[in-house]
């Protein structure tokens, strides 16, 4: 399906542009001009610029459509002029708009969604070192150490200068950022992953993981109306917003940006300004844009997989990625990272269970089960046939669930998550001796869904349907696994001392699942930029007045996104989106 027929399907759905809209822009449906056109966004030589700014990522052969600019649009109902336009209302857009109205800019933001219908995605942010999580008595963190753990966990690869920005500033960006909330809406507040337990890991092997996140997700305050504080903020300060507002391409001049054109439910609109924040969320959405960019992904489907968006909005469609790539920005050449995109979707929550064993419906071990990050954790998966996995644990685990970082996608020790757990092995262990009475099941929610118990390695073997050599393969393969956790030292597959946790005390649970690949969060990265998030030319110089912020931007994560404290996406996209602001404001006042 290519993206045009996804993005106009989920504006109609969601009450966003108009039919008539749509007809005025027909033409732009998905690309616009290269940078290097005149004041009227004509394209000079389009041609050169696509393949001076990159060729699809990991030699991809998909169609890739969305690279061809559009035509010209002369035709306009409503031309504004402004210091600045802002292409988003999520965080970093939002900041950078806010930012920039503090500091008297004349500024714009606009949004595909409809005011009354607007939703944010996402409920927590890193805030690690904020005034706002001292409440909590959560530890500061030497942002130098951060700094040096996160490049240490993404070989190097991000903008050092970004992520040092986002270590140093995450503290203060999260005060100014939740400074809108009244003192009965900060009390709905909690922190993921704190107040730590007794067994809490801070580290695996050589990898740090922290506490300190702004969690607004059970009652009160969400980050819908987190954002529309920040909204009312800039608004009183000047700030103009702009909604069912489409952003279509960027207007060039000699190779710098001089406004950007979009289309409404009445018709196109132009906006004349010295500089466009991009920071429309990644392209998660985009089945075409998906395939050329991330290979990776798209390429070790196996027959019945697909892409299958989940969370978000639905109106990820790539719109600030491709109008920076027509304006002759750089994408990044590694397939862009994703958040959930790369590694398998866990079978029964089978990543909050690394403490377990892992087999493989052979009855063998086939990887480091606690790998530290959870996004990292699931790649061995990928390269393997789509079969039962089975996490094999034994009656202790309810101990060893504790040992965990504070991280993302993890088990998260609370003793309702505790009880919940004991209830299915409960449930599991009935079955296994007969005695459960179906029509007295209690409802409870498990983090981990137990699917069979048994009194010995052999009977579980049995219980989940192995037999012959596999049968024999899964005993052998579980008391070699215990000879690691006596020795501390894991010479199959490597996995930490600290993380060795015997499967010896009966009785022996399992849980089982089928991975699956395709579910996507979100993409997080497109276009490489400066420390200022200016956008680079072909020739990696800045692009003026062009800036990109947010999932948008490239060079943050590695090949994959990853938690060192749950909530960066949020926390980096607060932070920068702000740090973008202030680089906006350098620029037009130099």
């Amino acid at each position: 399906m290519t993206e045009s027929s996804i993005s106009r399907r989920s504006l109609f759905k969601m009450g966003g542009l108009a039919a008539a809209g749509i007809a005025a822009g027909a033409t732009l449906g998905a690309c616009s001009p290269a940078g290097g056109s005149d004041d009227k966004g004509a394209a000079t030589d389009a041609t050169t610029a696509q393949a001076a700014t990159g060729t699809p990522a990991g030699g991809s052969t998909a169609a890739s459509s969305w690279r061809t600019p559009p035509a010209e649009v002369t035709d306009f109902v409503n031309e504004y002029d402004y210091e600045v336009v802002c292409v988003g209302h999520g965080y970093a857009g939002m900041c950078a708009c806010r930012e920039l109205a503090e500091s008297g800019k004349k500024v714009a933001l606009i949004e595909v969604q409809a005011e009354d219908t607007y939703t944010a995605t996402g409920n927590e942010s890193a805030a690690l070192n904020s005034k706002l999580l001292d409440r909590f008595d959560i530890p500061h963190v030497d942002p130098v150490e951060y700094y040096q753990n996160w490049m240490a966990m993404t070989q190097n690869y991000p903008n050092g200068e970004l992520v040092m920005k986002f270590c140093q500033n995450m503290g203060e960006a999260n005060d100014w950022y939740y400074s809108v909330l009244s003192e009965d809406e900060l009390a709905t507040m909690t922190s993921h992953g704190w107040p730590s337990t007794e067994h809490r890991l801070t580290a695996v092997g050589p990898f740090k993981f922290y506490p300190g996140t702004a969690t607004f997700e059970a009652e009160g305050v969400k980050q819908t109306q987190i954002l529309t504080h920040n909204r009312e903020a800039a608004k009183a300060l000047g700030a103009d917003f702009y909604f069912e507002t489409e952003a279509q391409y960027l207007v060039m001049d000699n190779g710098a940006v001089a406004g950007l054109v979009a289309s409404t439910p009445e018709g196109n609109v132009k906006f004349n300004c010295k500089a466009v924040v991009v920071a429309t969320g990644g392209f998660c959405n985009n089945n075409e844009m998906l395939a050329d960019l991330i290979p990776d992904m798209i390429g070790n489907f196996v027959e019945g997989e697909e892409v299958a968006p989940e969370g978000g909005n639905g109106i990820s469609f790539g719109r600030g990625i491709q109008m920076a790539y027509w304006a002759g920005a750089r994408l990044e050449q590694i397939s862009i990272p994703t958040m959930n995109g790369k590694h398998l979707d866990p079978p029964t929550n089978r990543t909050n269970v690394p403490q377990a064993v892992w087999l493989d419906s052979n009855g063998k071990r086939f990887c480091n089960e606690f790998f530290p990050a959870v996004e990292h954790r699931g790649v061995p998966t990928i390269y393997r046939e789509r079969q039962d996995i089975h996490c094999v644990f034994d009656s202790d685990i309810l101990t060893y669930l504790e040992y965990c970082v504070p991280q993302h996608g993890t088990f998260n020790p609370t003793e309702s998550a505790l009880e919940g757990v004991a209830k299915s092995m409960e449930v599991a262990r009935a079955k296994f001796e007969g005695t459960y009475d179906e029509s007295k099941a209690e409802e409870f929610r498990a983090q981990v869904n137990v699917t069979a118990c048994a009194d010995t390695l052999e009977g579980l073997a049995e219980q989940i349907g192995l037999t012959g050599e596999a049968a024999k393969n899964f005993v052998a393969s579980v008391e070699r696994y215990n000879e690691f956790c006596k020795t501390g030292v894991d010479t199959e597959f490597g996995r930490y001392k600290e993380t060795l946790f015997p499967v010896v005390n009966p009785p022996f649970y399992a849980a089982t699942g089928t991975s699956n690949m395709g579910k996507i969060m979100c993409t997080v990265g497109g276009i490489i930029t400066d420390g200022e998030q200016n956008a680079l030319d072909a020739n990696f110089r800045p692009i003026p007045g062009l800036y990109v912020s947010g999932n948008d931007c490239g060079r943050r994560f590695g090949n994959e996104y990853f938690t060192p404290t749950p909530g960066v996406s949020l926390g980096m996209a607060i932070t920068l989106g702000r740090e973008c602001g202030r680089s906006v404001k350098a620029f037009l006042e130099a």
